[in-house]
C-alpha cells in the first residue's frame, strides 16, 4: 500500500484542503491525473485572447499554467495558493515560465490577495472555492483584481455528492448553487451563470468516483 492510500479520508481530505510535504505533493499529484482531461475542458473554456492577464486560485502543483499561456499569444499568468509547499513544486516544474517572465506564483489567500486593482482579464479557479470560509471576502477581492467586464470562473464541489469527509473541520464549506449566485451577485457580479456538471473525481481509496460539481461563471 502506497503513502496515498494509507491515508485516512479526514487525512486526505486535510491534504486537498492545505498539501504539505511530500505526502501533500502525492496527493495533488494523484488528484491532478484523475481529474487532468476534466481540469484542461475547464481552461479551454476560458477562450482567452491576446495578451490577457489570468490568475489561477488554488493552482496545486502547476500543472495548469502551461496550459493556460499557450492558449493566446502573450498570455500572462498569476497563480494564488495558501501552501508553501504547492507554490515551491509549481515554481519548480514551471521553471522555464518563471524565468521568462510569463508565470508567477504567490502565498496568500483568496480573502486578502497581493495583487493592486483591476490587474486581471480572468480569474479562474478548479476545485478551491469550497474550501473558502469566507467566500464573500473572496469574491469582493476576485472583483476588486478583476478589470471592468474581466471574467471569473470557479469550479467546486456540489453538497449532493460530496464525500462524507468534507466539512468544515476539515476545511471545507460546501454552499449549494442557490448560494453562490447570491454570494456572486452581491460583490457586484453580473451575468452570473450557475451550471451543475457530472465528472469523476479521484476518492480517498485511490479509485475514481461520480461527483458533481458547480461551475460558477460572471462578469465583473
Amino acid at each position: 500500500m502506497g503513502v496515498v492510500e494509507s491515508l485516512t479520508p479526514a487525512e486526505w481530505a486535510k491534504q486537498l484542503a492545505n498539501p504539505e510535504g511530500e505526502i501533500g505533493l502525492a496527493v495533488i499529484e494523484r488528484v491532478y491525473e484523475s481529474n487532468a482531461k476534466s481540469s484542461l475542458g475547464e481552461v479551454a473554456k476560458l477562450a482567452l485572447g491576446p495578451g490577457s492577464r489570468v490568475l489561477e486560485i488554488g493552482f496545486g502543483n502547476g500543472r495548469m499554467a502551461p496550459h493556460v499561456i499557450g492558449q493566446a499569444e502573450g498570455v500572462s499568468y498569476a497563480g494564488l495558493d495558501y501552501s508553501p509547499t504547492m507554490v515551491a513544486e509549481a515554481e519548480r516544474f514551471n521553471a522555464a515560465l518563471v524565468a521568462k517572465g510569463r508565470a508567477s506564483f504567490h502565498l496568500g489567500s483568496a480573502e486578502h490577495m497581493p495583487f493592486p486593482r483591476s490587474s486581471f482579464d480572468c480569474v479562474f479557479s478548479v476545485g478551491a472555492a469550497h474550501f473558502w470560509p469566507a467566500p464573500n471576502l473572496a469574491l469582493s477581492e476576485i472583483r476588486r483584481v478583476l478589470r471592468l467586464g474581466g471574467r471569473s470562473l470557479m469550479g467546486c464541489l456540489h453538497p449532493l455528492t460530496a464525500p462524507p469527509f468534507a466539512r468544515p473541520e476539515n476545511g471545507f464549506y460546501l454552499r449549494e448553487a442557490e448560494e453562490w449566485n447570491a454570494l456572486h451577485q452581491a460583490a457586484g457580479f453580473v451575468g452570473v451563470q450557475v451550471e451543475t456538471i457530472e465528472t469523476e473525481q479521484i476518492g480517498a481509496a485511490g479509485t475514481l468516483v461520480k461527483r458533481y460539481i458547480l461551475k460558477i461563471d460572471g462578469r465583473a
